[in-house]
């Protein structure tokens, strides 16, 4: 569906759903139109004629505010190197890479929720992408060799290790410091010979990454700045 506005035609994203009314929202960019699936198409239509200098005022707003918060770049980091967050043109929410700038489609400025959704799972598919080199990498020196190696998404845990040699990672860890995601990785292999934090499991840790208490200051002091995503 479309509405005709004096700035310009504005599609019309029409759910339906078992309602007894008709519901009308602007959010995220677009207009949204909510009604039964029973009600007939010139109805409507009829509601959104009705409605259109109300869907006309918010529909500016959300576009003033959306461009205030494109002035006002956002940041996140990779491998803890900074990315400029830039809105582009597209229909549907996707984001890209293209050299120290990360692209975010379909996904208004001033819609957070969406736009945090949406670079939460292109960083967990960097993590997917970026984690197993790493790890076979660590685990060269590791005297035991995991089974197998998936994401988490902990809220409380960098890491985890099974006795049977499961290792998970938080795919947050995929914005600190190449470093950072290198003592994680010694410190769950080391459970695979240690299944406890004693003496001889911080010497396997200190073997595999000799500088794991400054990593480790280093997550205490920053860690929480990698959860400004999902």
């Amino acid at each position: 569906m479309i509405l005709s506005l004096p700035e310009g035609n504005i599609p019309v994203a029409l759910i339906r759903r078992a309602r007894q009314s008709i519901g009308i929202r602007v959010r995220g960019g677009r207009v949204e139109l909510i009604a039964h699936p029973a009600v007939p198409m010139s109805l409507l239509q009829a509601v959104l004629d009705k409605r259109r200098d109300w869907i006309r005022l918010h529909w500016l707003e959300q576009q003033r505010r959306c461009a205030e918060l494109a002035a006002q770049p956002r940041q996140l980091r990779l491998a803890g190197e900074p990315l400029d967050i830039v809105h582009v043109a597209g229909q549907r929410p996707a984001a890209r890479i293209d050299g120290r700038v990360l692209q975010v489609a379909g996904v208004a400025a001033h819609d957070r929720e969406r736009l945090d959704a949406t670079v939460a799972a292109w960083l967990k598919r960097e993590a997917a992408r970026r984690f197993p080199s790493r790890l076979a990498e660590v685990a060269r020196y590791s005297r035991r060799q995991p089974a197998s190696l998936s994401l988490s998404s902990a809220r409380t845990r960098w890491g985890s290790c099974s006795a049977s040699g499961a290792i998970r990672l938080n795919w947050r860890l995929v914005q600190a410091p190449p470093h950072i995601l290198d003592y994680v990785l010694a410190h769950e292999l080391a459970h695979l010979v240690h299944m406890n934090h004693s003496a001889a499991f911080w010497s396997e840790t200190e073997r595999l990454f000799p500088h794991w208490r400054t990593a480790r200051q280093w997550l205490k002091q920053h860690g929480d700045t990698l959860f400004a995503f999902g």
